[in-house]
């Protein structure tokens, strides 16, 4: 069995942030409860069930200016002046971003849209993180149909290259090019965090039965998990 570290050892604080959902027509005011998949935005509601300023509990996503206002209070935060060395003394010293960034309006998506989320949230990061190293991981949601993922085989426009290239060039500031090449072929990436630490990010679509594209084959479609054992 594994032995803890010892009293006193190193520590690092990792910041962890998954499941944004950044809404961009989330209107505060508006009904909170609602027949749709997805509230909180369009026509002022009435009574009590309306959405609030930084969100509400109900079937609604998040405005941008409460994803914005919550990397404002970090420690790490541009906004903020800190002197941490993010080894566990206030500040991070790297974060996980585990995805899902659009919104759940899933019948109304196109690529645009989800590029658009795509590129919007890393900008808010990057900017209000600042030299702070990220390591993103893919959604469902981060695709047009939501859990759509075809492997790498899939050629053309119904591949997911859209939406890979693009992950690469957003992220190419965070990862390495070896990282930024698997992740262009089929969203999973190796990384080290620093020395004795090495983060792997599966795209974990890969195994999900709500993926329809695994119905041509579902025995490691993406070669994601021999590409896994040779990493371990």
């Amino acid at each position: 069995p594994p032995a803890p570290p010892p009293p006193g050892a190193p520590t690092a604080r990792i910041l962890f942030l998954t499941d944004l959902h950044w809404d961009r027509q989330y209107v505060p005011g508006s009904a909170a409860a609602c027949p749709d998949p997805l509230c909180c935005r369009g026509a002022p509601g009435e009574g009590p069930a309306v959405a609030g300023f930084w969100g509400s509990y109900s079937k609604c996503d998040l405005p941008l200016h409460t994803i914005d206002a919550l990397l404002a209070q970090l420690p790490n935060s541009t906004s903020h002046t800190s002197n941490s060395t993010g080894n566990g003394t206030g500040g991070f010293a790297a974060a996980y971003w585990t995805g899902d960034i659009p919104a759940h309006n899933v019948w109304q998506q196109s690529r645009g849209d989800q590029l658009r989320a795509l590129r919007t949230v890393t900008a808010l990061l990057r900017a209000r993180l600042g030299g702070l190293r990220v390591f993103p991981a893919v959604g469902n949601h981060e695709a047009t149909p939501v859990n759509a993922f075809p492997p790498p085989y899939v050629r053309g426009n119904r591949s997911a290259a859209w939406l890979y290239d693009a992950m690469a060039e957003a992220w190419q500031d965070w990862l390495p090019p070896a990282a930024l090449h698997t992740l262009r072929t089929a969203g999973f990436y190796t990384a080290q965090v620093w020395p004795g630490l090495r983060l792997v990010s599966l795209n974990m679509n890969f195994c999900s039965q709500a993926n329809f594209w695994l119905l041509i084959n579902a025995t490691d479609p993406a070669g994601q998990l021999q590409w896994l054992m040779g990493v371990l």
